[in-house]
């Protein structure tokens, strides 16, 4: 009932048995339940997807404690889900399907590294809350041993709502918003790597030299590095030059 008032469910699609008597709330439209023999009868699954929900999911629906699946994607939604939700999902014992800003604040995550003395070692990947990933690479041409012109590799692909969020929560459960703004050590040659993350509209940067930065910043780096193997690349192309950055935004890939 708190989930219907909270997302106006007097307009929803289709509600077909909701708010019926008591008793008939398994047969409520995208209400599935379970009844053990030794036990209380339990709600398992919430299909509610495409519904017309406007509104928030109330903190009421995370004490379905034995709710295994939620679907609510396609709907007008704003908020995140309550905490104990999330928690469930991020456990692996709750599959949710719902768009990203419903798990995370976060909609942009932009890691670039390079090294100092090396050609061809530059990489920046990109990835929005809209599902959008770029990843530009620099190339070496090599048409001669002794040619030394680069070109920018572009991939543009799309990465799914679940892997973005879960990246997104691994983020902040590292705690990278409270990092320092430099990390650096004074060596001549090393890796630069810098992450910027963008979270409710406010963007943070976290540049670390030469391995300098502490063990979750790794983490949150080789996190995105390795989500790469998950986009659904869809196109490549060759250009110029790689943007770098603290040049202009990048484009969302079309």
């Amino acid at each position: 009932m708190a989930l219907f008032e909270s997302t106006d469910g007097n307009h929803w699609k289709d509600r077909e048995g909701w708010l019926g008597p008591p008793s008939s709330e398994c047969s409520w439209k995208g209400v599935e339940c379970e009844s053990p023999e030794d036990g209380p009868t339990y709600v398992v699954a919430l299909d509610l997807s495409a519904n017309n929900l406007h509104g928030s999911i109330p903190e009421l629906v995370g004490q379905l404690t034995r709710l295994e699946s939620l679907y609510i994607f396609g709907n007008h939604l704003s908020g995140q889900l309550p905490d104990r939700l999330i928690a469930r999902w991020l456990s692996g014992s709750l599959y949710i399907s719902a768009e990203v800003p419903l798990l995370t604040g976060i909609s942009e995550i932009d890691f670039e590294s390079s090294a100092s003395a090396l050609l061809c070692m530059q990489r920046r990947i990109v990835l929005r809350s809209d599902n959008s990933a770029v990843l530009f690479t620099e190339r070496c041409r090599n048409s001669t041993p002794e040619d030394r012109t680069t070109f920018c590799e572009v991939k543009e692909g799309r990465l799914s709502s679940i892997e973005f969020a879960k990246l997104a929560r691994l983020i902040a459960n590292n705690d990278f918003f409270g990092l320092h703004a430099h990390y650096e050590r004074n060596v001549t040659e090393g890796a630069f790597e810098s992450t910027r993350v963008t979270r409710d509209g406010r963007r943070y940067e976290v540049v670390n030299y030469a391995g300098a930065g502490p063990f979750n910043l790794w983490v949150v780096q080789n996190a995105i590095e390795g989500v790469t193997s998950s986009v659904d690349w869809e196109k490549t192309m060759n250009q110029a030059k790689c943007p770098r950055w603290n040049e202009s935004q990048v484009p969302s890939a079309q």
